[in-house]
């Protein structure tokens, strides 16, 4: 807003009394080269960083990459974002989750009696599952969503859902979380006045005790990874090894990098689902055009009369549905910008920058889903910005408030294909900082979108519920990106 009402891509803001301004740059161009090629110019921002150092003091979230600990953090975890991971690990877990959440909306589909009813919860509790699952070995008593399911299923009818008003919203009976995913809830909730909890610490070094036994033993079959907790260890198993010392499992450096894993891949994913959710009930048209795309995708369920398997999903290639995620991705805004800290006195569009400014490039407004504001003369810009000129996409930026999937396919000889250099795009950050869990998030996010679109319709929601639904999803937003700044990187 500050920089449309000064017609300026780069402004500055006074946020605290006796402090530094703050620099913001609502440029792509400008921000994808300071995230590639001026990295010793701009690093992590130590008062985003410090967000997290009170709840996970050891994950490289808060490091800066000249900290020698953050590559080793990084290598630490690096093998939970392979594709083989993904696909044979991480994927059949995701997978389970969501087709739990299937089964909830079945059952109040069926005890709402035509009623809408609220989603996001579901929807959040599915992600803790899935990305639960995904690091720590998930059983059916910790599982939220199998859970409510049974709960659902159990019930014979809801009063709410006899009302006269069709458009009445129907309240369903809740299970109690369990107290282990409820301290990861707490937590993520609670960032801003946080200390540690003794439920979190208990709960993974319990986790840690029982995998630690696994890989003690002889027996190779042990030793095969079944979660990313289990890929860590061995890592850790292996580098003992070779410096010919005792593996060291129950270390802060382990604990934080896990429970990172999970704060991290838990919530953004959750808020960008539901906003996609949101974005599709809302445009009838891409909803259609999207779920005609995955029937066409995959013919062999279509003539099975089931739905795609984890294993399709992760390797069929639907450009339309690679396409609304991207869009999704981009329009839900989960994460709004990132922060940086220049190193060293530097310059940013003609303007000089002392050393310690906070710099935030934004991923949202002008340039990314309004218009860029004015044009910015070639001279101005970084010598390495001028000579990546022709190394990005290029696109028009009249439609770029619109909810717009085809705006990222490319057609040649007929054939489409997704091109994710269609649009400019900072939610994931760029460059070594880029988000260490993107690949994660898109393999959620698709296989959520592929499971609720093949079993159910998202209709519109009624006149009476849109400004509500629109308040409550603004509140959520508004607190989420209270702490949500860098989360990914």
């Amino acid at each position: 807003m500050q920089a449309k009402k000064l017609n300026s891509p780069i402004v500055q803001v006074f946020v605290n009394p006796l402090t530094k301004t703050w620099v913001i740059l609502t440029e792509f161009r400008e921000s994808q080269d300071i995230m590639l090629r001026r990295t010793k110019e701009f690093d992590r921002s130590e008062e985003f960083g410090n967000i997290f150092k009170s709840l996970i003091p050891d994950h490289h979230i808060s490091m800066r990459m000249t900290n020698p600990q953050f590559k080793a953090h990084r290598r630490l975890i690096q093998d939970s974002m392979t594709p083989a991971f993904l696909n044979e690990v991480s994927a059949p877990r995701i997978y389970e989750a969501f087709t739990s959440l299937v089964g909830v909306w079945t059952e109040k589909a069926r005890l709402a009696n035509g009623h809408p009813f609220s989603a996001s919860d579901d929807c959040f509790k599915a992600a803790l599952d899935a990305i639960w699952a995904v690091i720590f070995p998930l059983g059916p008593k910790d599982s939220v969503t199998n859970a409510q399911r049974q709960l659902l299923a159990d019930t014979t009818s809801i009063n709410s859902a006899s009302s006269t008003n069709i458009d009445e919203p129907v309240v369903f009976p809740e299970t109690p979380i369990p107290d282990a995913p409820k301290s990861v809830l707490t937590l993520t909730e609670s960032l801003e006045h946080m200390g540690t909890s003794s439920q979190r610490e208990a709960m993974i070094a319990t986790a840690l005790e029982k995998a630690k036994g696994r890989f003690s033993s002889d027996r190779k079959e042990e030793h095969v990874a079944r979660c990313a907790m289990d890929d860590i260890l061995r890592r850790e198993l292996a580098a003992a090894k070779r410096e010919n010392r005792e593996p060291a499992y129950n270390t802060r450096t382990i604990f934080d990098e896990l429970f990172g894993l999970l704060i991290a891949g838990h919530d953004t994913t959750s808020t960008t689902a539901t906003w996609g959710f949101k974005l599709l009930s809302d445009h009838q048209e891409v909803q259609k055009k999207l779920r005609e795309a995955l029937r066409s995708g995959f013919p062999a369920a279509i003539t099975e009369c089931r739905q795609p398997t984890a294993e399709e999903i992760c390797n069929t290639q639907i450009p339309y549905l690679d396409a609304t995620q991207e869009e999704i991705i981009q329009k839900s805004m989960t994460s709004g910008g990132l922060a940086r800290t220049a190193m060293v006195d530097t310059v940013l569009l003609g303007h000089h920058i002392p050393k310690g400014t906070s710099v935030l490039l934004m991923g949202n407004g002008p340039d990314f889903i309004e218009p860029p504001i004015g044009k910015i003369p070639e001279d101005r810009r970084s010598k390495s910005c001028q000579e990546a000129k022709g190394r990005i996409g290029s696109w028009d930026p009249a439609d770029s408030n619109l909810f717009k999937p085809e705006r990222w396919i490319t057609k040649e000889d007929g054939k489409e294909s997704f091109d994710p250099t269609s649009d400019p795009l900072l939610t994931f950050g760029l460059g070594p900082r880029g988000c260490f869990g993107r690949r994660m998030a898109h393999l959620e996010l698709k296989i959520v979108l592929v499971l609720l679109l093949w079993n159910f319709e998202l209709q519109s929601l009624p006149g009476t519920l849109m400004l509500f639904a629109t308040f409550e999803f603004i509140i959520e937003w508004s607190w989420s990106l209270s702490w949500k700044f860098g989360i990914f990187d």
